[in-house]
Order: structure tokens, then C-alpha cells, then sequence
């Protein structure tokens, strides 16, 4: 039976985590226009590299709409590139990031089934600074769960040395079908000094009509790359009786793990 789990999940190992890389044919501008246009067609190896329906020549054309962003995610010369795909029918989209290492290579490829969330793009797959200390990371929301539920998921990477590393996922909204009793969500707050996360989680149980709440404090920690929890100064950001944040000490991000989420902390 699936579980409802709603917390966070660190990669202690990221290397076992990070994501395959493969060299392409074209560059992204040109990917563009093979998929938009159909003429010339996308070669079938950067069409497979990108595992896109349209490889097969009995589906129809699915894509409904594209887009094409160009962004630093390290502190190298050049641009990395995104390309957003999606499928309006059937509510679903596909993020592939491009980073050019000699050649231009797919680092990160995402899918969203259900996408029901009514977000542009910016919002699906963005580039963004946590805080204060930590470099621009791409942020990917998702939705992991399958038939029984939704699960939803904020996912963070780094490109190091020509891959995606992923530094932590946020499981940010969960409702199964196999404990419909149960919801559990949460949103990312700030301190004033935008030098730590406060991470807000909500737990609400149906027939008791009750919830409970909690919160960690994460920083960022250069020598690791990484956020890391600091129980420590947990007391001074959440309250240890209600698990809610101290009023007046951690703040709105414009990090929205899931805007779209039917309970709304307070």
C-alpha cells in the first residue's frame, strides 16, 4: 500500500541521483523549430533522446504549444537553455534542460501527467535563488502520484561539471485514495535576512477535522553544496508548542511549491 510520507527528502549521495546526459544533434533553437515547424523534421536520435511520442510515426502530433527560455544556472560563461512542451489535451508537459559542453547535450529531462495546476511556464519550471546564500537552481514542479492520488513535488537541482544534481525535493501536497482521510501540504517561508528557509507542513485529518503543524529551518551550506537542517535555531523561527512559525520572524517567498493547494496555511 502506498503511504502518504509528506516532508522533504536530501540527497546524501547526489551522484546516484543525477540525471542522464546525452549529446544531441542540434541545438536547442534548432530543436525548436523542428518540433514547431515539422520541417526539417527533428533528427530520430535527438527525437528518441528526448522520448517524445512524435518519434513514432503511427501517433499523431501531439504538441499543442512550445517555448524556449534561455538562463544561467552556474557562474560559467554561457547560457543554459529549456524547452517547455506541452500537451493541452491531455493536461501534461515535458521540461527538457540543454547545456552546451562542447556540443549541446540534454542534462534534465521532466514530465507532468495531470497537470491540472493552471501555472504557466515560469511557474511549471523556473530559475531561482532560495536565498541569500545558495547559487540559482532550477526548480521543477511535478506530480508523482499515479492513479490513487496526487503527489506533488517542488524538486531542486545544480548543474555541476555538465549534470543536474538534485538537492532536495519537497513532497508539497499528498491526497491518496488509499488513506482519503488524510492530507498533508506545506509552503517555504523566509527569515527577514533571506539566509534561512523556514519549511511550513500541514497535516490535516478529515474526520477529526483537526490539523497539525511543524517546521524545520534549512541554510544553505556552501562546503557541501547543499541545504542542511539546523535544528538549533528551530526554537527562534517555530514555535515548539504549535509547530507553526513564529509570527513576525519568517516571511512570503516567491517560491510557490503548490499554489494551487486547497488548504491554506495560516
Amino acid at each position: 500500500m502506498k503511504g502518504i510520507l509528506l516532508g522533504l527528502a536530501f540527497f546524501a549521495n547526489p551522484a546516484d541521483w543525477e540525471l542522464r546526459v546525452v549529446r544531441l544533434h542540434s541545438d536547442p533553437d534548432q530543436i525548436l523549430r523542428n518540433l514547431r515547424d515539422g520541417n526539417p523534421p527533428i533528427t530520430t536520435a535527438d527525437c528518441h533522446a528526448l522520448d517524445l511520442w512524435e518519434c513514432r510515426p503511427d501517433d499523431p502530433r501531439r504538441i499543442s504549444d512550445l517555448s524556449l527560455r534561455w538562463v544561467h544556472l552556474n557562474d560559467k560563461p554561457g547560457f543554459q537553455a529549456i524547452l517547455v512542451a506541452k500537451a493541452e489535451d491531455e493536461m501534461s508537459w515535458m521540461a527538457y534542460v540543454f547545456d552546451k559542453q562542447g556540443t549541446w547535450t540534454l542534462v534534465g529531462s521532466f514530465e507532468c501527467r495531470r497537470c491540472f495546476f493552471g501555472l504557466d511556464d515560469d511557474s511549471l519550471v523556473r530559475v531561482q535563488k532560495l536565498t541569500m546564500d545558495s547559487p540559482p537552481m532550477l526548480l521543477v514542479h511535478r506530480d508523482l502520484g499515479g492513479s490513487d492520488g496526487s503527489d506533488i513535488t517542488t524538486e531542486a537541482f545544480l548543474l555541476r561539471d555538465g549534470r543536474l544534481r538534485p538537492v532536495f525535493q519537497l513532497v508539497s501536497y499528498q491526497d491518496s485514495l488509499l488513506d482519503p482521510d488524510l492530507i498533508e501540504t506545506q509552503r517555504v517561508l523566509s527569515t527577514q535576512d533571506r539566509r534561512r528557509l523556514v519549511i511550513h507542513t500541514l497535516r490535516f485529518s478529515r474526520s477529526r477535522r483537526r490539523t497539525r503543524y511543524s517546521c524545520e529551518v534549512w541554510r544553505w551550506e556552501q562546503t557541501k553544496d547543499a541545504f542542511v537542517s539546523v535544528p538549533q535555531e528551530r526554537v527562534d523561527y517555530c514555535d515548539p508548542k504549535t509547530g507553526r512559525p513564529v509570527p513576525d520572524k519568517s516571511f512570503p517567498t516567491d517560491l510557490r511549491v503548490y499554489p494551487t493547494s486547497p488548504l491554506t496555511p495560516r
